[in-house]
């Protein structure tokens, strides 16, 4: 997915699990609540995708929060200030050591700089994968998923060792190669 202009997307990932779901879900969706006042004062922006989509300030997954905001100073002061309002309400720190920050290519090196100021110590996105699948596609698909045909690759370069008759292989082939991009399909629309 491309992202917008100007941009920021922080991946948090919380150390301390909370022993109960429901418990969980409770603050969950306090953490919610808080991020929606937030933005509701206009003190932290939404982001759309493409016009037409929907705005989006937060995602949570199972252990995962995806917080989304504009890319400026002001307002990743704002989303740390609600970060640790809820540190402290929920006694569950962010672990910095699993927390990224994607900005969009267009925000300039300075703004960069400032903001990797303000979140400390987490750090901007080296890595291009969220959850196995690439987080950020630009204009050519073909090279960002053509790890799925190198993964196939090596898969029946290890098989051609093996003693199986020509209709095993046969069935090997088709299983796995059904297997290994459907995932990666169930997401994205896969080039030709």
């Amino acid at each position: 997915m491309g992202w917008p202009m100007g941009a920021l997307c922080l991946r948090g990932v919380f150390v301390k699990e909370i022993p109960s779901p429901y418990l969980f879900l409770l603050c969950a969706d306090g953490f919610s609540s808080l991020i929606n006042s937030v933005a509701r004062n206009n003190m932290l922006c939404s982001v759309s995708i493409c016009r037409g989509c929907p705005m989006v300030t937060h995602l949570f997954f199972t252990d995962d929060s995806l917080l989304f905001c504009k890319a400026s100073t002001q307002e990743c002061q704002n989303l740390m200030a609600i970060l640790n309002l809820y540190e402290a309400a929920s006694e569950q720190k962010v672990n910095v050591d699993k927390s990224s920050i994607f900005l969009s290519i267009n925000t300039p090196l300075e703004l960069k700089a400032e903001i990797m100021e303000v979140m400390g110590p987490m750090q901007d996105s080296k890595h291009n994968k969220y959850l196995g699948l690439p987080s950020i596609i630009g204009k050519s698909k073909k090279e960002v998923f053509a790890e799925i045909k190198e993964k196939f690759a090596k898969k029946l370069s290890r098989w051609k060792e093996k003693i199986l008759s020509i209709g095993g292989k046969e069935i090997l082939i088709k299983e796995v190669a059904q297997a290994i991009p459907t995932y990666a399909m169930s997401c994205f629309l896969l080039p030709k």
